[in-house]
């Protein structure tokens, strides 16, 4: 390919565990799930660490790198930080310390009302993302800012559309307060647009304290039809490329040697035939 080059700085092979992004997730924004996470490719874009600060590799059993929220947050004023670290409890058969460490669950951004009953906003954060794909969202929650269980209820939006309502933690939980939970998400369909809102809300139910929270989220680029992560044109690999004219050398390698061998075996059947009549017998 004329004017064209690839390279690579470095590869890493991080091993995993199995279930750490594992089943059908549903969609964001309507009914259904998504079929066949396993056989996509995924590229992580934003992993962020909502009230906290950033997390190391050297703090993360995976090595992974946990941005702050701020830079994200559209209304800074309308939320507040909460930190309590210590208190986050992982309930067996939900979330580890590998699908997320304390550092982010430990963590959130809430709703500021300002002990206001009446408090009624959202609090917003804007990714930029690349058109033309669906994308993988990973929520973490952890419920730091209750004094009991079923005090905290809220709504969780992705790109205005509503996703979840009156979300209770402590329901998915065992009434556990603080346990550190996710959900998964995909976006609906390959995104038209170059951004992704998430927002989070006070519930519509006016009995409720209106507040919010969201501890960390991951942002995760799939594959599209054709398998690429890229909307650039596609290139085969050099490999394949040395493969198929191996391939071809072979083949015509093989049918020249095959008609080689058929003209020699005729011509000696022609010369001993002359041969055998030019001593008056018959050929054998």
């Amino acid at each position: 390919w004329a004017n064209s080059f690839a390279f690579v700085n470095a590869l890493e092979v991080v091993s995993v565990p199995d279930t750490l992004i594992k089943g059908d997730p549903s969609f964001a924004g309507r009914p259904g799930r998504f079929q066949g996470l396993s056989w996509q490719a995924i590229e992580t874009v934003y992993r962020v660490n909502m009230g906290g600060p950033r997390v190391t590799p050297n703090n993360d059993t995976l090595s992974r790198i946990w941005e702050p929220d701020s830079e994200f947050l559209v209304e800074k004023n309308l939320v507040k930080i909460v930190s309590k670290i210590s208190s986050v409890d992982y309930v067996p058969g939900y979330a580890t310390e590998e699908t997320a460490p304390k550092t982010v669950y430990g963590t959130c951004t809430e709703l500021n009302t300002g002990g206001d009953p009446a408090g009624n906003f959202n609090a917003t954060w804007d990714f930029d993302v690349e058109a033309g794909f669906q994308y993988f969202l990973r929520f973490h929650f952890c419920d730091i800012v209750s004094k009991a269980l079923n005090e905290l209820y809220f709504n969780l939006y992705v790109d205005s559309m509503m996703v979840v309502q009156d979300l209770d933690l402590s329901t998915y939980l065992s009434n556990t307060l603080s346990g550190a939970y996710f959900m998964d998400y995909v976006t609906d369909s390959a995104k038209l647009s170059n951004r992704i809102r998430v927002s989070i809300g006070p519930s519509t139910d006016r009995r409720i304290y209106p507040t919010a929270i969201l501890n960390g989220l991951e942002i995760m680029k799939m594959n599209n039809s054709k398998g690429q992560l890229s909307t650039g044109t596609f290139l085969p690999s050099a490999s394949s490329s040395t493969a198929k004219k191996k391939n071809v050398g072979m083949i015509v390698g093989v049918t020249v040697g095959s008609l080689l061998a058929l003209l020699a075996f005729g011509g000696f059947l022609i010369l001993f035939k002359k041969r055998g009549q030019g001593r008056g017998g018959h050929s054998k």
